[in-house]
């Protein structure tokens, strides 16, 4: 299978203290096996994140003494630069850490100017929300963090043992995005697989929940079982998938399926492999390599939140999408 010609990029985001340096030092000791660059943005003369971050073999990259999303901007292009001419270290995988006050939708907006359009490609924009705090900030600063709330992909809910769950609720019934795809976490713990594109697609069937039911979150606990509260379910046929029925079919799933993924055969398309990739409420359908002596054919996981996912109706709607 041969490496994807764009470098997914992840961007981490949250208000200041929403625990952003821990999802992503999460990330960075997880078993991914990637070659990664971290680029860690401080609103301030010194970029006290970038000292906070896990870096071993990883390629840090610090951008201080500005807002990567305004007086850094130039900085960040010309490191981003600097990570593609890297032949020798060319990282497979780039993560950036937002500084607090960023807005999230102009990093975005920086990946797609035309140097980058078809070198990297956004994975997921992750925002942290503090449960605890949300509901404190006031005036410019919550509008700020629902403007990072508005680009995301995927919310993780953290500090969740902090609050109680009437809190929990009544939080979300604030935002007026009631069914945003949320995960609620402890010390930004989230499960690899619905954060990362860490299978780049060779093994679609990675994700293993465990049969048991989950856990309570209880304050003090440190190791959440993820098996336990998140669903899978696959999809494989050897017929061709209709490109238009498929992207609306996807559109269309439940805010509680969080991600999806594989490789696909597509009717407009013949002769091309397909990489699906779907995190949160955005999805992308993009052609890369041959089948190299391959059958063509479709196969999927669907990763979602546990009881969520209703196998016969995936079943039918994804059928429904057979050209």
């Amino acid at each position: 299978m041969s490496r994807r010609s764009s470098i997914p990029v992840t961007i981490v985001s949250g208000f200041l203290g929403a625990g952003k340096t821990t999802l992503l030092n999460r990330i960075l000791t997880s078993d991914h096996g990637l070659r990664m660059a971290v680029m860690v943005n401080d609103f301030g003369a010194i970029n006290i994140d970038s000292q906070l971050i896990v870096s071993q073999t990883q390629t840090m990259v610090s951008l201080a003494n500005g807002c990567i999303c305004c007086t850094v901007e130039s900085d960040l292009i010309e490191q981003l630069g600097r990570l593609l001419d890297d032949r020798q270290n060319r990282p497979e995988y780039i993560v950036i850490e937002a500084s607090g006050v960023s807005n999230p939708s102009k990093i975005a907006n920086t990946l797609r100017y035309p140097q980058f359009r078809d070198a990297l490609s956004i994975d997921s924009i992750l925002t942290v929300v503090d449960a605890e705090q949300f509901e404190n900030l006031e005036g410019d600063m919550a509008q700020l963090a629902m403007e990072q709330l508005d680009v995301a992909d995927i919310i993780v809910l953290n500090k969740v043992d902090r609050v109680s769950r009437g809190q929990i609720e009544a939080l979300k019934a604030r935002w007026l995005y009631p069914n945003a795809r949320l995960l609620e976490s402890q010390y930004g713990e989230v499960p690899l697989d619905l954060v990362l594109d860490v299978g780049r697609f060779s093994k679609v069937m990675s994700f293993k929940p465990v049969a048991a039911g989950p856990a309570p979150l209880v304050a003090g606990a440190t190791q959440p079982d993820h098996g336990a509260l998140f669903d899978t379910w696959s999809f494989s046929c050897d017929q061709p998938l209709s490109l238009k029925a498929l992207r609306q079919m996807l559109a269309d799933l439940p805010a509680k399926i969080y991600r999806a993924k594989g490789v696909c055969q597509i009717a407009e398309v013949p002769g091309k492999r397909c990489i699906l990739h779907l995190v949160g409420s955005r999805s992308e359908i993009k052609p890369e390599d041959g089948w190299e002596g391959r059958a063509p054919h479709t196969q999927l996981i669907v990763i979602g939140k546990r009881g969520a996912i209703d196998a016969a109706a995936l079943q039918v709607a994804f059928e429904a999408c057979i050209a």
